[in-house]
């Protein structure tokens, strides 16, 4: 049907590379991506396997838009999440059924064919983003354009809860369904390492990465000790900022001030390797691509701190109308990155 798509962040990977002209994005916690744009113009909603404690529909539904949901289990009804129809039953058979019935592709609005445009010039500048380090560290972006370069299709990402999984699950991009594993009902702080090190057991012969903050990371980092006795294939990345940043933001935003969220200094590159591990730290710019690769090639676990400059952090959670003010992927006329 050519129906433009937007997916939650665990259901990344879902859909193909082959798609990806007609994927809107991820959408989640706060209502101000291009795919949310789409739900509210939406004149009907399929949800596919979707579970509300994902993204409330209080959020993307406030028009009670009407809503056929697919899924191996019947709908979890409330106020904004009524479907008109239930399909209830193995999914991929479903939609095969489905596309048996169908036989003209749909005719997009302007303004879904607007959003996608968006979307398209979003990933077009990401994938042009320059790897520049300021005082705080690297802007979430360039480490994000370096990931990408790094994650391969049978790679298997595992993300733990902070400010930096906001970042990742918008705009990192994979097509393989499972591949990137996202905590995103409970949230669950510090699951990346303990996730990783049971994808290592599952594929033995793949490297597993795994993403944290240094928050997350001190929270289940007593693991290591479990990886390097397993000899687990994994590659641990720490987006370093001595906070709770995802916390502290929060904070700021509500109370205009941040409390109880700063720690440290860690050495992370010798806290690693005290436990047997291979430790890496990245201090400038041109080394942040070798020591990743390098990370990647060595056998055993391997963890690597990188310093991350949040301060455009507050972005992530501003309105679609102040995002065009201070956009967050912003070009001069010239076509430079600012």
């Amino acid at each position: 049907m050519q129906l433009p798509v937007v997916g939650t962040y665990q259901a990344a990977g879902a859909v193909d590379i082959n798609y990806y002209h007609h994927f809107a994005g991820r959408v989640g916690l706060f209502n101000n991506q291009p795919g949310d744009v789409l739900l509210q113009e939406a004149d009907l909603i399929i949800t596919i396997g979707f579970n509300p404690i994902e993204y409330d529909p209080e959020l993307w539904n406030t028009r009670r838009c009407p809503i056929i949901h697919i899924d191996i289990e019947p709908a979890q009804f409330q106020q904004y999440y009524q479907p008109c129809i239930e399909v209830v039953g193995h999914i991929g058979a479903t939609l095969q059924a489905l596309c048996t019935q169908m036989t003209e592709f749909a005719c997009l609005s302007p303004k879904a064919l607007s959003i996608l445009e968006e979307v398209t010039q979003q990933r077009h500048i990401l994938k042009n983003y320059p790897i520049r380090q300021q005082a705080a560290g690297f802007h979430p972006l360039s480490l994000i354009k370096i990931m990408q370069a790094i994650i391969t299709p049978d790679t298997t990402l595992c993300l733990d809860m902070g400010s930096f999984h906001i970042w990742i699950a918008r705009y990192l991009s994979c097509f393989r369904a499972r591949q990137m594993l996202v905590s995103n009902g409970q949230q669950t702080i510090g699951v990346a390492l303990p996730w990783a090190i049971a994808a290592s057991l599952l594929k033995p012969g793949h490297k597993v990465v795994s993403v944290s903050g240094d928050g997350g990371f001190m929270q289940s980092s007593m693991e290591l000790e479990t990886a390097v006795r397993l000899r687990c294939n994994i590659v641990h990345i720490i987006w370093v900022d001595h906070a709770y940043n995802m916390v502290e933001m929060q904070e700021q935003q509500k109370y205009q001030r941040s409390s109880g969220v700063k720690f440290g200094p860690i050495d992370f590159q010798a806290y690693a390797q005290s436990f047997g591990a291979h430790g890496f730290a990245v201090t400038q710019a041109d080394q942040l691509m070798p020591i990743l690769r390098q990370a990647m090639e060595v056998e055993g676990p391997a963890v690597v701190a990188i310093p991350v400059d949040y301060s455009d952090n507050y972005k992530l959670m501003q309105a679609r109308s102040e995002q065009h003010q201070d956009p967050i992927f912003q070009i001069n006329h010239e076509g430079v990155l600012l």
